[in-house]
């Protein structure tokens, strides 16, 4: 009985999102337009939808996603963000690695945006795609 009563849920969590108008297809996801005032104060206005499309893909606007790679580390919170970049890439100008030698929360929704625009302008110093750094790709 427990099983079916798990299929059932199952099939109807599907059918909600496979159906027309749920946001699921764009990049509102399961509230990523929650965090545009929040992106809005880290990007520029002709970047916002990108970082939101972004989000909605990887994180589906959920603060608390981790994701192991296959490397060995995660990639954390709204933008998943890889630690590495707080040990990989350390420098003194990038304010948030320290904290006062503090660990950084990269789950926090304001340290994630300010790490995720550290990632983004840091291709744009290497001319690759400033994207690259993301497995998706603004919509």
């Amino acid at each position: 009985m427990r099983s079916l009563l798990l299929l059932g849920f199952v099939a109807l969590s599907a059918m909600a999102l496979s159906s027309p108008g749920n946001g699921v297809d764009g990049f509102d996801h399961f509230g990523v337009e929650q965090w545009r005032p929040l992106v809005a104060e880290y990007f520029p206005p002709d970047e916002v939808d990108d970082v939101l499309s972004v989000m909605g893909c990887e994180s589906h606007g959920n603060p608390n996603t981790h994701f192991m790679e296959e490397w060995g580390q995660y990639s954390i919170g709204l933008m998943q963000i890889n630690e590495g970049w707080l040990t990989g890439w350390s420098r003194p100008e990038w304010s948030i690695l320290s904290h006062n030698g503090q660990p950084v929360d990269l789950a926090d929704p304001a340290t994630n945006m300010q790490a995720a625009k550290f990632v983004r302008y840091y291709e744009d110093t290497t001319g690759l795609d400033p994207w690259s750094q993301w497995a998706c790709q603004p919509e």
